[in-house]
């Protein structure tokens, strides 16, 4: 099982990410996910990073009392690829799994 479906998981059963400080999110995972994520660190970092990036950038737009953007990395390179992080979809239709998960936590606290 794969570290964003372990996330997916763990979250869909009361995981949650807290935001404080807002720039520096941490994960309150169910007992013994930790664990389980531990050799997928990297990833779960990258997933923290950009959700952060989409949380910044949503609250923003709404402070403003603009419409929701498409939350993207500011680097994301022009062309096909996840809109919000421009990687190769093979198959997805508009995200990739990792900005997928990272915009549902950007928009659910």
């Amino acid at each position: 099982m794969g570290p964003l479906l372990i996330l997916s998981e763990a979250l869909a059963h009361g995981g949650k990410v807290l935001w404080e400080p807002p720039e520096r999110p941490k994960l309150i995972l169910p007992k013994g996910i930790r664990e389980r994520l531990e050799p997928d660190r990297g990833t779960v970092r990258e997933i923290l990073r950009r959700a952060t990036v989409f949380r910044d950038q949503a609250q923003r737009f709404m402070r403003e009392g603009g419409l929701l953007p498409i939350l993207a990395l500011q680097d994301r390179p022009e062309g096909d690829g996840c809109a919000s992080c421009g990687t190769p979809l093979n198959g997805r239709c508009y995200r990739c799994e990792v900005c997928a998960l990272a915009v549902a936590l950007a928009l659910e606290g």
